[in-house]
């Protein structure tokens, strides 16, 4: 689901379930679930008043009292006059009460935004934190959000934001300019000397963060931080140390974070501790927010209650206080085939639909009274990587074996692997021809960025083979060997809950069997994954993706330059480790301060045009996308950008008796 859009530079990996969070976001996030495909199953019909008594169930065990040890009360909350500033939702006014229920694939990793990986995470934060600006669902647009208006200045290096008056908290405390300056503190708090007060730094000379989130690195400009200042309670402006194009996008787009409930944390140096899954267990109502829901319960592997923001600050044309929706029943799910078939039995109101389900899908809609649309293109992309990591892990081991490490590195290498790759046979047999082979970094869905003049890896497995003898390899039957007569053999990792990522992943070791490579697959719980490539690195190779929702392809500077947390293939360098790398990252610098959309175009291409060459991400194909509801919600308007849940707050339906 896309319900909001949050701008952040920051990205999630795998879109499909990015579809099913609140944010769709523009942090490209680590996401993981696909559908597997459906066997023969019996679609059963599920009746308005079987429908009605599922959800009472479900409320029935998510709410009530909980005599779980450490647990606290839950506190009355505290409503506060509708804003002064309520922004008017203009849809067609609807009946209170109802209820969604829907699926989640994936538990819960965190719900602290500042260290948040998972698609979980995600789906808990989109729904209660907020930003400034949003982006409009039909136009791609950036919207006033909590900043109802801003100016930017003639040289575009200050940005000052006018808030809404009157918006609390969740908790009912008021949310002021104070809140947004702090948000950007815990970005950049520096560590100092106990003794003398100085900053540390590290071996670069860089200065050591206190809380070293993906957005401490998102959201500097070319190595330095933008300086934020209160101006009055509902003023705050931004100066850009220089021009910055997509500022107003993504540093807009910052989800806000209550000062009044984690200033003291910040100050005692447990931030990162704060908001944790037992917070989420124990105290949901402390995970305060801004948008349209709070966190009522979570059961780990089960649920995930979310009930209406009493405080909310969008209204209706009546001047009545959004959502509809009293509460959101997130059924936790293993898998995208185990969502579809909720979705095509009744259990569910909204869903995202595989590629793979949505023909026997699409049989049920007369019958059971639901709609499957076409959403057109993904931008999605499926790709994989080589560990190019040349670290060593705690006891002094190298992360990947020197000579497999030699083998990745060398570009001809990862050319001969993308050329062996039969991308056809996978949109036929994987995605029954509901993808497009994907090129490069950028889908074809987005016109604009998108550089079809890139490299290119048809199908060609003597080519493949060519580059493997040109690097001194040799075949001994049908297997490949390397120049010190090493068997070639790697390991690939993907998530065990994408049935479609799964399938590829079959299809790829049959794939690289024809040219002599042996490939044994690994398939992991998602966090498992996340936790591999993103801190311990002991893995060879993986096939994950990116959601790709940003308009702007300055959002995936987390991922293209060096220094970036999501620089999948080697994270986090200190100085880019090859030619190549630093190139981009000086694209990318290009890209970011120029304002005329011509100039950072002709930039782009050029990062395209050197990832194609050089082959660190091995893109695959590009699903198309499908989302289904149930016919009993008023007010659904799908958009190719929005999809189908971009306005959940103006979203209702008649309420059962």
């Amino acid at each position: 689901m896309k319900e909001k859009f949050q701008l952040l530079s920051t990205v999630v990996i795998d879109c499909e379930i990015a579809r099913k969070s609140v944010e769709q976001s523009f942090r490209a996030a680590f996401v993981g679930g696909s559908m597997l495909r459906c066997c023969s199953y019996r679609i059963r019909s599920y009746s308005s008043i079987a429908f009605s008594a599922l959800a009472a169930v479900l409320l029935a065990a998510c709410g009530g009292a909980d005599d779980s040890p450490g647990r606290s009360v839950r506190p009355e909350p505290i409503v506060q006059p509708i804003p002064v500033d309520a922004e008017v939702v203009d849809f067609s006014v609807g009946e209170f009460g109802a209820n969604i229920i829907e699926t989640i694939e994936g538990d819960v990793a965190t719900v602290n935004p500042l260290v948040n990986e998972s698609v979980g995470g995600s789906l808990v934060i989109g729904r209660i934190l907020d930003s400034l600006v949003t982006m409009d669902p039909k136009t791609g647009e950036v919207i006033p959000n909590l900043a109802k208006s801003w100016e930017i200045s003639e040289d575009n290096l200050q940005y000052t934001f006018h808030l809404r008056k009157g918006v609390h908290w969740s908790d009912g405390e008021p949310f002021t300019a104070e809140d947004v300056v702090f948000t950007w503190q815990t970005f950049f708090a520096k560590q100092s000397d106990p003794e003398t007060g100085e900053v540390m730094t590290g071996e670069d000379g860089r200065p050591l963060y206190r809380y070293n989130s993906r957005s401490t690195f998102g959201q500097q400009i070319n190595g330095q931080e933008p300086q934020v200042e209160m101006l009055d309670d509902f003023t705050v402006r931004f100066t850009t140390p220089e021009v910055y194009a997509p500022f107003l996008l993504f540093g807009g787009g910052v989800d806000i974070l209550p000062k009044h409930i984690l200033y003291d944390a910040y100050e005692d140096g447990t931030l990162m501790d704060q908001w944790s899954l037992q917070t989420a267990i124990d105290e949901p109502w402390k995970i305060v927010g801004l948008n349209m829901f709070v966190l009522e319960t979570y059961r780990p592997g089960e649920r995930m209650v979310f009930a209406r923001n009493p405080n909310y600050w969008k209204v209706n044309t009546q001047g009545e206080r959004l959502p509809y929706v009293d509460r959101v029943i997130s059924k936790i799910v293993p898998d995208g085939n185990s969502s579809n078939v909720a979705f095509a039995q009744g259990q569910t109101d909204f869903e995202f639909i595989g590629p793979d389900n949505v023909a026997w899908v699409r049989r049920g809609e007369e019958r059971f009274d639901y709609t499957v649309l076409d959403m057109g293109p993904s931008s999605s992309t499926n790709f994989i990587w080589f560990n190019l990591n040349p670290g060593k892990n705690a006891e002094g081991e190298p992360f990947v074996a020197p000579y497999k490490f030699d083998w990745f590195s060398d570009k001809r290498f990862r050319q001969a692997i993308s050329y062996g790759i039969n991308r056809e046979g996978i949109i036929r047999g994987v995605f029954f021809n509901r993808a497009d082979i994907l090129n490069g970094y950028v889908s074809p869905k987005r016109k604009f960025w998108y550089n079809d003049e890139v490299r290119k890896y048809p199908y060609q497995v003597e080519r493949s083979r060519a580059l493997f003898q040109e690097m001194g390899f040799e075949y001994r039957g049908q297997e490949l060997f390397d120049a010190n007569g090493r068997r070639v053999e790697f390991t690939l990792i993907t998530n065990s809950n994408n049935g479609l990522r799964v399938e590829m992943a079959t299809v790829f070791k049959e794939n690289m069997a024809a040219i002599g490579v042996d490939v044994e697959l690994q398939f992991l719980d998602f966090n498992t994954i996340v936790t591999k490539i993103s801190d311990a690195f002991d893995y060879e190779a993986c096939m994950l993706g990116l959601g790709g929702g940003a308009p702007d392809p300055y959002a995936g500077k987390d991922i293209l330059m060096s220094g970036g947390r999501m620089h999948f293939w080697y994270p986090q360098q200190q100085s880019p480790a090859t030619e190549w790398e630093a190139r981009i990252d000086e694209l990318m610098r290009e890209v970011g301060r120029h304002t005329e959309v011509e100039v950072r175009k002709e930039y782009f291409n050029e990062v395209q045009a050197i990832l194609a060459e050089q082959q660190p991400f091995i893109f695959l194909v590009s699903a198309k996308e499908y989302a289904g509801y149930r016919n009993r919600w008023h007010n659904v308007e799908p958009t190719p950008l929005g999809g189908v849940t971009w306005n959940l707050e103006s979203l209702w339906s008649e309420v059962s008796e």
